[in-house]
């Protein structure tokens, strides 16, 4: 019993690591100033 909650905590900070890993690469995507991956750019519209 203890060697599954061993395994399943392992497997769970193994998912917990890989969605860090994602969450920081996004977030040096977003800091590097390319606009390329924006949705919405702010230098489209015209602010009056």
């Amino acid at each position: 019993m203890m060697k599954l909650i061993r395994r399943l905590a392992a497997v769970l900070a193994f998912i917990a690591l890989i969605f860090g890993g994602l969450k920081s690469l996004i977030n040096w995507i977003s800091r590097t100033g390319d606009d390329d991956h924006e949705v919405f750019a702010d230098d489209d519209y015209e602010q009056v």
